[in-house]
């Protein structure tokens, strides 16, 4: 496997990181070749530096150089149906800046609204679930950067399901969960398992692990498996991703009207905004008319 590498004027830091990740990245590979060879074959041919450039020209920010050496190595998924961690398969770099230009022109329509910004230009999503609810985020930076955090989220629940401070320590992580059968492969969907939540969460805790707070990825390390995740703040943040997300698709039940509202509007909502969450004169109208 040929790995182009033609980075110019690059810190030790960087370099080093970037070896590191490529060997990271070919052990999965090695992996995949031996074990889930659907997900191997569907790998696309990595990306020059210049055509990760020029497919970033648009963005205001760099990628880090693990993020770039991930691209570099394949650029994505052609078949956006297979999966590579648990629900989520491997965007290639111009399906997650389109993903992405979705979601960055809607959280800014929702800040001049009312000035919540739940999706800011900073965050690219690089990893998908088919209904592109659950993301796995990495940033971008001003100047170059060894290395970015990654975090895989449930936009619609504003949900944060577990990251890491490096994007390299969470395929890391997922090879090990590969190996010890924690992570499990249905071959006839292409399918990868989560068998033992709990188990998998002791694989994670060996890696610096990361919260997110509003624009940004911060690096505090969590202690406890209770400690944080759901404290005021962090369900502050999640509803107002929740809120911006909601309105832009259409599933605010607060602004839909009882009396134009269909069936099908609202079976839709009731997927992620439980019945008792409605106003009365909704749930009557879903009531109504047999739901």
């Amino acid at each position: 496997m040929q790995y182009v590498n033609k980075l110019s004027h690059k810190s030790n830091s960087s370099e080093i990181y970037e070896e590191t990740m490529i060997e990271t990245l070919k052990n999965l590979e090695q992996w995949l070749k031996l074990n889930y060879w659907v997900a191997f074959d569907s790998l696309q041919p990595g990306l020059t530096d210049t055509e990760i450039d020029a497919l970033l020209k648009d963005w205001p920010f760099k990628l880090s150089s693990d993020v770039r050496a991930l691209y570099r190595w394949r650029n994505g998924f052609e078949d956006d149906l297979i999966q590579l961690l648990p629900n989520l398969s491997f965007l290639p770099l111009e399906s997650a800046l389109e993903l992405a230009s979705g979601l960055w022109e809607a959280s800014a329509e929702q800040e001049k609204k009312n000035g919540v910004d739940f999706f800011p230009r900073v965050l690219l999503p690089i990893f998908t679930d088919a209904k592109n609810d659950g993301v796995l985020l990495v940033q971008g930076f001003e100047a170059e950067t060894p290395h970015s955090p990654a975090q895989v989220v449930l936009l619609l629940q504003g949900k944060r399901l577990y990251g890491f401070e490096k994007l390299e320590d969470l395929f890391k992580a997922a090879l090990e969960l590969f190996k010890t059968g924690v992570y499990t492969l249905d071959q006839d969907h292409d399918t990868v398992n989560l068998t033992d939540e709990d188990k998998a969460r002791a694989v994670w805790r060996r890696f610096p692990l990361i919260y997110l707070e509003n624009a940004e990825m911060s690096s505090l390390a969590l202690e406890d498996e209770e400690e944080d995740l759901d404290d005021d703040d962090d369900d502050d943040d999640g509803e107002n991703m929740l809120a911006g997300l909601l309105e832009m698709m259409g599933l605010n039940p607060e602004a839909m009207d009882p009396e134009t509202a269909t069936l099908e509007d609202m079976t839709e909502m009731l997927e992620v905004i439980p019945l008792e969450d409605w106003p009365e004169e909704l749930q009557a109208r879903y009531r109504e008319l047999g739901g």
